[in-house]
């Protein structure tokens, strides 16, 4: 006759799947732990988009600067003050005859001079406005312009645009040169970064992001 084994002998049930309630348990804990971490991608997401946006208006000046002594022709680039739109546009001036002929291939705008001349807007071509649109979330929080002679008259020009809420312009000229200006690039929580463009030399650099 066999014996019959003991109750603590019997091997216990293996468990195939997680119960309801750990489930439960381990997603709570996952949540949690994207509740703390997201804030900050979130962060750091808006602040490379504030530096990507710095290096675009670097980028855009440089490549502008570049138009501008190809064509022979000023080229103005202005911004929306409190908006996420800059547009770029050339004019024509006389202005531009130190690095230009003029177009009867005579040179006399040559023997004017550049201080002498007026300046004179170039009929709207849509094709020749370049708009340039900022990341999302960054705005455009102010551009400085330092006054100089040469600008006086192209400035005149652009006050209608001023008054619709466009900045004043930054001007790029067919020798190589540029206004000096600074231009400011926020976000409302990250803080903000300041491009600034060197007028002798054209060059642009960037801020490090700054304190809103």
């Amino acid at each position: 006759m066999f014996n019959k084994p003991l109750c603590g002998s019997y091997p216990l049930p293996r468990r195939s799947a997680f119960t309801l309630l750990e489930l439960l348990l381990v997603i709570a804990v996952l949540a949690a732990m994207a509740s703390l971490t997201m804030p900050k991608w979130g962060m750091l997401l808006d602040d490379r988009r504030l530096v990507r946006a710095g290096e675009q208006i670097r980028g855009s000046v440089a490549r502008l600067r570049v138009e501008a002594m190809r064509s022979g022709r000023v080229i103005m680039l202005e911004g929306m003050i409190e908006g996420n739109d800059l547009r770029a546009k050339p004019f024509y001036s006389a202005i531009d005859a130190t690095e230009a002929i003029d177009q009867t291939g005579g040179g006399s705008a040559l023997l004017a001079g550049a201080d002498q001349a007026v300046a004179v807007v170039v009929e709207q071509d849509e094709s020749a406005i370049e708009m340039i649109e900022l990341p999302e979330g960054i705005t455009l929080s102010g551009v400085s312009v330092v006054s100089a002679a040469r600008s006086a008259e192209i400035e005149q020009l652009t006050i209608s645009d001023q008054v619709e809420g466009w900045s004043r312009p930054v001007l790029f000229y067919p020798d190589g040169s540029t206004s000096t200006a600074l231009i400011s690039l926020i976000h409302p929580t990250m803080g903000r970064v300041v491009v600034k463009i060197r007028g002798i030399t054209g060059e642009a650099t960037v801020s490090q992001v700054l304190a809103p």
